[in-house]
């Protein structure tokens, strides 16, 4: 089966379980709303990974701001304002990737600096010339430029169109992605065997240098 444009739409006109898609309805902007988690004019700490303890155990990412600063700038202003604590991993497709990042109440998401923000993507860099990979985490999205706060790690090796922005690989816990990935599913709003049975909950998301 082929693999779909990852986009954020209603769950009814989703038409294939293994499409990358953000959990919220795509719903038109007419302003941006500043993140009312992030002050306006945060800055990061800069660090270069961040650690996910989860309640199956920690994921370290080691982040990519040469190729992603922005990408990079927003996932640390949102963990570092506490803004993926009690987050879950609400789509989870064995052998395919783990998605995160959305508010805990299912509503529409923000970036750090509220809205959605550009694409950062090179198509014929070696980062996305290699593809989406085991252990990539990038960003979900309803399209091009309209990142907000979900992402999703991979699970396999799957050839996905460049569409979607890299920010980071999986350094250590590598484990702890099977374990979210291999966990019981059921039937949710993106098909068989897509929603978890019992989600894996996100405690905390640290920067780390």
């Amino acid at each position: 089966m082929p693999f779909q444009a990852l986009r954020r739409v209603a769950p009814a006109l989703l038409l294939a379980p293994f499409a990358l898609v953000l959990a919220a309805a795509n719903l038109p902007q007419t302003a941006v709303t500043p993140n009312p988690k992030v002050p306006p004019g945060a800055r990061s700490s800069g660090g270069l990974h961040a650690r996910l303890d989860t309640d199956k155990g920690a994921i370290e990412i080691a982040l990519f701001p040469s190729e992603s600063p922005r990408a990079v700038e927003n996932f640390r202003l949102l963990a570092e304002h506490g803004y993926y604590e009690g987050t879950i991993f609400h789509r989870v497709v064995r052998g395919f990737m783990i998605q995160g990042g959305q508010p805990a109440d299912g509503s529409v998401g923000a970036s750090a600096w509220g809205g959605t923000f550009a694409d950062e993507i090179r198509k014929d860099s070696p980062l996305y010339r290699a593809g989406y990979r085991r252990g990539i985490v990038a960003m979900a999205n309803a399209g091009p430029n309209t990142n907000t706060c979900e992402f999703f790690i991979m699970h396999g090796d799957v050839r996905l169109p460049p569409n979607y922005v890299i920010f980071g690989r999986v350094a250590r816990g590598i484990e702890v992605v099977d374990a979210v990935a291999n966990a019981p599913t059921t039937t949710g709003p993106f098909g068989p065997h897509t929603k978890p049975v019992v989600p894996t909950v996100v405690r905390k998301v640290t920067i780390l240098p």
